[in-house]
């Protein structure tokens, strides 16, 4: 089993074993994972699905754990900051809130679209 580490600050993800907590390594991604919660549903199986804003601009990631590299980048559209991303029940869509613009986009996980804009109170 290996345990994964999101290193915002180095935008790197460091590889370890959980039970010896013996570091095996850290790799550049290019890219801020943000705010994996065991609350949050952000695991498909074979990817970990999360987000960033660089330049203030929203997009949903999905992170490959086996080539330890980031292989999709999808803008929504929005404006940050965003505060999470979760996967639809059925695992078929991206659920991303978007602070800077007071809405909740929706992305076709298969392939990036932008589905929906779903508007909310202030800074979601």
């Amino acid at each position: 089993m290996t345990g994964y580490a999101f290193n915002a600050a180095q935008q790197s993800v460091t590889l370890f074993d959980p039970a010896t907590l013996r570091v095996g390594g850290t790799y550049p991604i290019g890219a801020v994972l943000r705010w994996l919660s065991n609350e949050q549903r952000f695991w498909d199986g074979s990817r970990v699905w999360s987000y960033d804003f660089p330049d203030n601009k929203v997009r949903a990631l999905a992170f490959e754990p086996s080539f330890r590299r980031i292989d999709r980048r999808w803008p929504t559209g929005g404006a940050g900051p965003s505060h999470s991303l979760m996967l639809s029940p059925d695992n078929e869509q991206l659920w991303l809130n978007i602070a800077g613009g007071n809405e909740v986009a929706v992305l076709r996980k298969a392939t990036g679209e932008v589905l929906d804009r779903i508007a909310t109170g202030a800074f979601p």
